[in-house]
């Protein structure tokens, strides 16, 4: 087989194993503040009921996450707006530095979801869904614009809502089970040298470069794990192939929005306003989560204002249970939506 030949039998696979294209799926952009924001809705509209998705990162996009059982399974029941948040994915625009701050984004997802009642319908039950940094972004605009009042509930999952918290909880997870783990003889030389580097971060003035080498550690603390599970349709080769989002400019994109936000970021702490949430929230969290530790979540309980609150840690999952334990996980976010519709 030539080289030609073998490439067009590998697109023809690709294409056949990616995501098809359903009578629901609908991509447009919202120009907003500067930003053409892209945004993606797929599966089942007729339900009336839609989750606004909010990506990870910052730098990750809205396909990232349409992909996987979980999505499949969500995308069944309701629709599922996948969101890139300015400067990242697909979305484009022409604005300065000022234009990338914690309260623009707030200001994009208040926004993105004026536009969903107004394109689809005044009377749908919209859900707001944000994962990792998508839980800053989400938990910022539910405190600082008028959001809530457009929503039926809140599903944070892994959600960094507190970087200077999460930054001190992941040290005393590395130190714990990384410890745990040597006296077991479990990958004895790299939990050392996570265990080291934690033990000598003074945790009273964690700088933005320790920040960002706990984020790393977080994550291949997460793969020496056993005990995480994966589910092998979370990642689709086909469906990063042919995304909408190109990855060269989406990374280029994504990258320098990570790096003009990442100093306020960093420095915010959200969890004393958490009283000021008043409608249903569902915690959603992975017990080996070592980029956004279960700490945060479990604080987060006892200071929501509001009375109709749940979590529930997966116990074979790290920074994505949506990956680790998909049925589980949109058997959940089904049943908190089914209650609160």
């Amino acid at each position: 087989m030539n080289t030609n030949s073998f490439l067009l039998l590998l697109a023809a696979c690709l294409l056949a194993c990616g995501k098809p294209v359903t009578p629901t799926y609908e991509r447009f952009m919202l120009r907003y503040e500067g930003a053409d924001l892209a945004i993606q809705v797929d599966g089942n509209r007729a339900s009336g009921v839609f989750i606004l998705l909010l990506h990870g990162g910052p730098g990750g996009s809205g396909h990232e996450y349409n992909t996987g059982t979980y999505s499949e399974l969500l995308e069944a029941q309701y629709a599922v707006v996948y969101l890139d948040q300015r400067g990242q994915g697909a979305s484009q625009g022409h604005y300065s530095r000022d234009n990338i701050t914690l309260q623009q984004f707030s200001d994009d997802i208040e926004a993105v979801a004026r536009l969903l009642k107004q394109k689809y319908g005044s009377n749908i039950s919209l859900f707001l869904m944000g994962h990792s940094w998508g839980g800053m972004t989400g938990t910022h605009s539910l405190l600082h614009t008028d959001v809530q009042n457009l929503l039926k509930g809140w599903i944070e999952v892994d959600g960094a809502h507190d970087v200077p918290m999460l930054n001190k909880a992941a040290i005393r997870m590395f130190i714990e089970i990384g410890s745990q783990q040597i006296s077991m003889g479990k990958q004895v030389d790299r939990w050392k040298e996570i265990v080291e580097f934690a033990r000598g971060v003074d945790t009273t003035r964690i700088t933005n470069e320790q920040g960002g080498q706990i984020n790393q550690y977080g994550f291949e603390a997460e793969g020496l794990i056993e005990e995480i599970y994966q589910d092998e349709g979370a990642v689709k080769l086909a469906d990063f192939l042919f995304s909408p989002v190109a990855p060269f400019t989406g990374f280029v994109a994504g990258s320098l929005t990570s790096a003009v936000i990442n100093q306020e970021t960093e420095q915010t702490s959200l969890t004393p306003l958490l009283g000021e949430v008043r409608i249903p929230v569902l915690l959603l969290w992975g017990k080996y989560d070592f980029v956004v530790p279960p700490a945060l979540a479990e604080t987060a309980m006892q200071r929501l204002g509001t009375v109709d609150k749940k979590l529930l840690i997966f116990e074979h999952s790290g920074h994505s249970p949506m990956n680790s334990e998909p049925q589980a996980f949109a058997q959940e976010i089904i049943r908190f939506v089914e209650a609160h519709r």
